[in-house]
Parts: structure tokens; sequence; C-alpha cells
């Protein structure tokens, strides 16, 4: 059986054959919308006709020149940076003004989806699993760190891709980078209204960024280290709270929940405002009441003593002490006491041999049973998925009639193939039938 990365790299063209210049965004069938977070923006499955290759196409918005700029400098940063990295989403080519007014950036599909797709199938995650999760994300932060003033700014479970393999990449996190530098109103439409009812994994609380631009100096009213950036540290904070959506999955039932959004929010991007109100606090976790009085006091609410706190959703027989420190080193209230990413590397929950408590589940066991959807129907109900095999038919007979001569090669369209599993399990047909229709397709063009 074929390593999942080799297949994975089948299912992708190499960097070095993907360069616009190569690539029709004419070429390219939409096969499927998945589901997008954050800014709503439109994100498609599509299949690059001639190679048979599935990607991501991400239809962005340019709303004035700021942004554009914004966008062009990230992506091509992230280009240039991270071209084969196995910690970053891989992205292809940009297509600017096409549709008219968006940008469309063909990236890399992880076939295993996203860490917010798995909280919603599981509602939470052990501590092994989460510990499998965290070092590929702290190397791929660590990547982003290393190249000057840079941060991620959007680090929330949407940005957090799988292979079913289990492997864990980056996403670009483009919501941080459509904002308009000082105008919140503005800001504040791009991300949206948030729910009435709201979960920890919600990311219209955990994806809501600071700008992407650095603080400046004038703003940050406390004497921070050479080396200390304050978009770094907050990407930290995020990293905590990504890690806390994972252990608990929600908020919903505690009595305080508004309060503690709020308070991350000014932790995230008032927090030199508030350097007095918050001396001698530690963290998120021992110090959730002087945050939460924080917020009652500036919104003049009335104080009750809290009933819960978000320790007590982390009880010993489940989470260790190392991982509790851990969450403690990230969820620092004051930013300059958060650890690096290569102190954070190093830390005892991370390299300790000490066994994680709690349920023995793997990372890769939770994606495949997050992706268990992924079955062939029973044949009296295929039709559906044969009138989507033969609208994909259609599609293709359209555009390669009218592209260069097909690349894909005879094995890619076997049954066993890669893309033809791929498709046969969108469709929830047989992978045979799905490989002898397409099969026909490419041998009526020759």
């Amino acid at each position: 059986m074929k390593d999942q990365k080799k297949i994975h790299e089948e299912l992708g063209l190499s960097i070095s054959t993907l360069v616009q210049g190569q690539m029709r965004i004419e070429d390219m069938i939409t096969t499927g919308t998945l589901r997008s977070y954050g800014d709503q923006s439109p994100v498609k499955k599509m299949l690059h006709a001639p190679t048979m290759k599935l990607y991501v196409v991400k239809e962005e918005p340019l709303h004035n020149k700021e942004i554009r700029k914004n966008l062009k400098d990230w992506i091509s940063f992230w280009q240039n940076k991270f071209a084969n990295s196995n910690l970053h989403v891989q992205v292809y080519a940009t297509f600017w003004n096409t549709p008219e007014g968006y940008v469309s950036i063909v990236m890399e599909y992880m076939n295993g989806g996203s860490l917010q797709n798995l909280l919603e199938s599981m509602g939470f995650l052990p501590e092994r699993s989460i510990k499998q999760l965290v070092p590929p994300i702290l190397q791929g932060l660590q990547k982003i760190h290393q190249q000057g003033a840079q941060c991620h700014g959007a680090l929330g479970p949407s940005q957090i891709l799988f292979l079913r393999d289990g492997t864990v990449k980056l996403g670009q996190g483009l919501q941080y980078r459509v904002q308009v530098q000082g105008n919140q109103l503005f800001n504040s439409y791009i991300l949206g209204k948030p729910k009435d009812v709201q979960s920890l994994y919600d990311p219209t609380i955990l994806e809501t960024p600071s700008l992407w631009s650095k603080a400046s100096s004038e703003k940050v009213h406390f004497p921070a280290q050479d080396d200390f950036i304050l978009e770094r540290a907050n990407d930290i904070w995020k990293l905590g709270w990504l890690i806390l959506n994972c252990a608990i999955g929600t908020l919903e039932f505690h009595p305080k929940a508004q309060q503690i959004y709020e308070g991350s929010r000014i932790i995230i991007e008032e927090i030199a405002k508030y350097t007095d109100h918050l001396k001698d606090t530690c963290c998120l976790l021992h110090s959730e009441t002087k945050i939460i009085s924080l917020v009652e006091q500036n919104q003049k609410i009335a104080s009750e003593p809290t009933k819960i706190t978000i320790l007590e959703l982390l009880p010993s027989d489940k989470f260790s002490q190392e991982f509790i420190q851990f969450l403690c080193s990230t969820l620092k209230i004051d930013p300059r006491q958060r650890l690096y990413t290569e102190q954070l590397l190093q830390h005892p929950w991370l390299i300790g041999t000490k066994e994680p408590k709690g349920p023995n589940v793997q990372l890769k066991e939770l994606l495949n049973i997050s992706n268990a959807w992924n079955a062939f129907l029973p044949e009296e109900f295929q039709g559906q998925g044969a009138q989507k095999l033969e609208r994909l038919c259609d599609a293709l007979i359209l555009v390669l009639q009218n592209s260069e001569k097909p690349t894909a090669n005879k094995m890619q369209l076997q049954e066993n193939s890669p893309i033809i599993k791929e498709l046969s399990y969108d469709m929830g047909l047989n992978a045979k039938a799905v490989s002898d229709r397409i099969v026909s397709i490419f041998q009526s063009l020759n």
C-alpha cells in the first residue's frame, strides 16, 4: 500500500511546474464548495482538467488598494519562503481581478480537512492528540517568526489543515491581511458579526485578529526587550486559545463566557491601556477572575461570583500538570512573559517522556472518524452521484477542447489512482465506474 504522503504528492503538482504562466484558471473545473470561515470568502475544490489534479481555489475580495497590496505582499512572502514546506499549505498561483474585484488563489488541497471540521465533529480532543498537533504548528510559526518582523496573525482552527495521514500544515490566515489599518468599522464588517451563541471554537471569536501592522511604539507603553514583537506574542496567545479550544471545546455553558471573550480581545488589541490594571496577574487560567473583573468594571456590570472556572474544565484525570503549565506559558496576560516558539518547543510537556492523561487516541484515528462520511453510497442511492459524474465529464470535454493537450497519463485515470479515489468519494460512486467514464472522455479527445 502506498505511503499517504506519496499519494498526496501525486494529488498535487510539484512547485516547479506550478507557476501562473503554466496554469490557466479557465482550465479549472469546480468539483465542490468547501466551507469557509472567518471572512466568508468562497473556497472551491477545483480540478485542473489537463493534468487531472485537485486544488483549492480561494476567491478573496479586493476592497481597496491597501488590501490588494497587503495580500500581494503576503502571498509573495509565503510563496518565496515556504515553497515545498511540509509545515505550510502551498500556494501555487494567483489570478488577480479574476473574477472582477477578486484575487483567485490556487492552493494545495488538504484532503483531511481542518481543525475546525475536526472540532465540530468531535467536540474536543484528548491530551494525547493535542500533543501530536502542537509541534508542527509551533514549527510552522517558528519559520514565520524567523523571517524578520512577520507574524501569522490569524491562528485559528480553520487555519490548521490536515492530510488524512495526520500531517498538519498552517494555512495562510488571509483574513488577517484584508483589514485596513486604523479602520475598526471596516474591519468589523470584514470579520462579520459574532453569532448569538458563541463557542470557544467559533471563528468569529478565535480569529478576531489585531491589525497586521506592528503596533506603533507610541501605543506600547511598557518597556520591551530588543527582540520583542507584539504581533508574535499575540500569535502565541492565539496558539494558547487554539489549544484551549481543543481541550474543552466550548465555553457556552460558562456563566462569564462573554466577559472572557471580551477580556481576550482587550489582551490582544488593547493590552497597553491596561498594564496598570493587570499588574501582578499570571495568565488566563490562573488570573481569570481578574480579567472578568476588569471587563465588568469597564462595562459597569454588577459583579457576581464565578460558579465555574476554566481550570475546573481541565480536570487532573484528563489533563496533566505539564499540559496546564504549557497552556499557562502561552496565555500570559503580559505579552512579554509569553514564551517564544523556540522555548515552547523545548517545554517539558512536549519533550518529556511522561504519558499524557486521558484516552489513548491518536490524531490520525480522530481524523479517520471525522472523515468517515467518505464512503460509497448504496447502489439505489447513487443517482445523484451519477449525475455529478456526467456534469463533470461534460465540463471536461468543454475545457479540454479549448486547452492545451492533456498531460494526465493513463495511470492517473486508473481506479486505484488518488485522483479517481478522491472523485469517487465525493460522488459516492464505485471508483471503477468513475475511472471508466473519465478514461472514455480522454480517449474520445485523442
